[in-house]
């Protein structure tokens, strides 16, 4: 892993949020765009719909990544990637559990600590 030169990536790295942008249409789409925003929420992590403060990556439709999207979302994706925030397909599972990897191991371990001090301590 290349090291983070830049401090609003290495924020970006820390966040637990997760900006989703598009507005999926079909039926598959939007399943898969309810299913991932609850995986998102279920592993601590909290979805956003505006670009506020640090994000760890966005999740877009297909739609907005070939560009057919509205200027508010082609300009919430430009933003990320001049940020270097990863911009991930919905359907690109693999990739998100990647790139939440991270985060969601810090969320467990911060999880795991206090029922070890618990128990050391009784």
């Amino acid at each position: 892993m290349s090291p983070i030169s830049r401090i609003e990536v290495a924020r970006a790295r820390r966040s637990r949020r997760v900006l989703f942008v598009g507005n999926p249409t079909r039926y598959n789409d939007v399943s898969q765009w309810a299913m991932v925003r609850q995986w998102v929420a279920l592993h601590g992590m909290e979805p956003i719909h505006e670009f506020e403060g640090d994000v760890l990556c966005v999740i877009v439709t297909e739609d907005v990544l070939d560009g057919r999207c509205s200027p508010k979302e082609s300009a919430a994706v430009q933003r990320a990637r001049a940020l270097g925030v990863p911009c991930i397909s919905v359907h690109d599972t693999t990739l998100i559990w990647q790139v939440t990897a991270r985060v969601r191991s810090r969320i467990r371990e911060s999880a795991v600590v206090p029922a070890e001090m618990h128990r050391g301590g009784a």
